[in-house]
């Protein structure tokens, strides 16, 4: 009955380890979620700004291109100022 016991233990022991290092790594991997995901936001960021100035570009005989490029800054400003209020 003696070696029962023991086996009890180390069984116990060994699961109680497993449950620790299961949930730590859980952890760890909602964190790297997080940051993966800001990450993605970012570089989604910097892509809209590039086509806009891009397709800026392509348009610059336009009379009114000052007025254009306004309306792009602002309007990538106030969803850039959103974007990070909401997060």
């Amino acid at each position: 009955m003696d070696g029962a016991k023991e086996i009890t233990y180390v069984a116990s022991a060994a699961g109680i380890v497993v449950e620790v290092v299961a949930g730590l790594m859980f952890y760890l991997y909602s964190k790297t979620i997080l940051q993966l995901k800001d990450y993605h936001d970012s570089l989604l960021n910097v892509q809209n700004m590039l086509l806009s100035f891009k397709l800026f570009e392509d348009h610059k005989t336009d009379n009114d291109s000052s007025e254009i490029l306004k309306q792009m800054i602002g309007y990538l400003l106030n969803k850039e100022k959103n974007s990070k209020e909401s997060t």
